[in-house]
């Protein structure tokens, strides 16, 4: 089954705030969970601090793969891969990549307050 989390404009969510997606690569390499529970965890934090009205999704790297992320975000994944490097994590707000790698609380935090501002700007909600 193919999913893409994507179709819909970036950062609209059908129930309202902005879309929050980590590629998690523990599907294939179990050793990565503890790093995308420091990615959530980091994600939630932003949220909360930041107030912003957001979904958090988990989307397994295979189903990022064939479909459920966009091209350039799964070409860096590989790349990266190859590489020696792991870019997984990966995390999206609004159908952007905003971070490789566990992510950094602060970066989070404004890259949630700028697809906000957008979709504010945009005539979305806040």
């Amino acid at each position: 089954m193919v999913l893409n989390f994507f179709r819909k404009e970036p950062g609209e969510n059908p129930g309202g705030g902005i879309n929050v997606v980590i590629i998690s690569a523990a599907c294939c390499i179990p050793g990565m969970k503890p790093f995308d529970d420091q990615a959530q965890q980091v994600i939630e934090q932003a949220i909360t601090e930041t107030g912003v009205e957001a979904r958090v999704s988990v989307i397994p790297a295979t189903t990022a793969y064939f479909g459920g992320a966009p091209k350039e975000v799964m070409a860096r994944l590989m790349s990266d891969a190859e590489s020696g490097r792991m870019g997984v994590p990966a995390v999206l707000i609004g159908g952007k990549a905003v971070s490789y790698g566990v992510p950094r609380l602060e970066d989070m935090k404004a890259a949630l307050r700028g697809a906000a501002s957008t979709t504010t700007a945009q005539g979305g909600t806040k």
